[in-house]
């Protein structure tokens, strides 16, 4: 391995590749096309969805985009100009926006598309840094991305301009976000599979054992029913309900071995004699990452809880257990 002035040598030249992306990226906010906004009110205002094409590096960015706007509101698909010219251009309908990205606004796969998308009814906008491309006579709408230089030394591999053409798609993405009051309950929705989802999107009512997994005995319960019913349910403890099923108390593990130390475990005690008649409760409602929050971090944490309806029906056990099984 090389000692430490080839490793100051290494940093000195991923410096300057960060600064004159850096660089380039002040450049282009300090002289921000106009025509950004007409790319926004284009897409806000369209019935169609958007669709991001480009070739190669270009390509990937664009791939990119359509993802970040497909997850925040504003339906969006990639488009290769490729399998555009073999058919897959049949995706593309009137109303739809296309943004059609190439530094040079020469690529050939790329323009050789447009004329047949703007054919099926949409609209194109085009980025490029290149006003006097094919890309730019293509357009609807053009967008010019400056770029002062490429951090590639040879100024050949893309690299400031697909950095600056990436965190457009970002901004316009962002933008239209704004603009259509995404929250983030729509972005839970969008993703629900993620642990950002599901801390957004899981109710209580979601995770909660319920019916026959719920754990419950009426007041008059002796031990021997007690016993049995939080062994079989499997949660350390069961809820104690009247006739008509509301929530009188709780009975944990814990408040049996406590009566157990005491000695007041007769043959004769009842659930009543032995619940806690003020127990911590959720309701169905809460978000299930709330509720997991407030159970971590009382002074005394507790394992499991009921869940109760505003009428104070007992409706459900969560259990601490399941929670975090979730991935929450």
């Amino acid at each position: 391995m090389g000692g430490n002035g080839t490793l100051k040598n290494i940093l000195k030249i991923v410096e300057r590749a960060l600064d004159d992306e850096i660089a380039s990226i002040q450049h282009f906010r300090d002289n921000l096309d106009e025509r950004i906004s007409e790319c926004v009110e284009l897409i806000l205002n369209s019935k169609g969805k958007v669709v991001v094409t480009g070739v190669g590096k270009s390509g990937d960015i664009a791939q990119k985009i359509s993802h970040t706007m497909s997850s925040t509101g504003t339906a969006a698909i990639f488009l290769h100009p490729t399998d555009a010219a073999h058919g897959d251009s049949g995706v593309v309908g009137k109303g739809d926006v296309v943004l059609a990205i190439g530094k040079s606004g020469e690529s050939e796969e790329l323009n050789y598309i447009l004329p047949t998308l703007k054919n099926l009814g949409a609209k194109v906008v085009g980025i490029t840094a290149n006003p006097k491309s094919k890309l730019a006579e293509l357009s609807d709408i053009l967008i010019l991305t400056p770029i002062l230089r490429e951090a590639c030394p040879l100024e050949l591999a893309p690299t400031s301009s697909t950095t600056i053409a990436l965190m457009l798609g970002d901004a316009i993405a962002m933008a239209l976000m704004e603009l259509k009051n995404f929250q983030a309950d729509d972005f839970a929705l969008y993703h629900p599979a993620g642990r950002l989802g599901k801390r957004l999107s899981l109710h209580i009512s979601d995770v909660m054992r319920k019916d026959d997994k719920n754990a419950f005995v009426t007041e008059h319960a002796g031990l021997d029913e007690i016993l049995k019913e939080i062994t079989r349910k499997g949660l350390g403890a069961t809820g104690v309900v009247d006739s008509e099923g509301i929530l009188l108390g709780l009975i944990t593990d814990f408040d049996i071995r406590k009566a157990l130390t005491n000695k007041k475990l007769t043959e004769g005690v009842t659930a009543k004699e032995m619940m806690n008649v003020s127990p911590s409760y959720f309701s169905p409602e809460e978000k299930a990452y709330d509720v997991l929050t407030k159970m971590e971090n009382r002074e005394r944490p507790i394992s499991v809880a009921p869940v109760v309806t505003k009428d104070k029906k007992f409706v459900g056990m969560v259990s601490l257990h399941d929670l975090l099984q979730k991935g929450l």
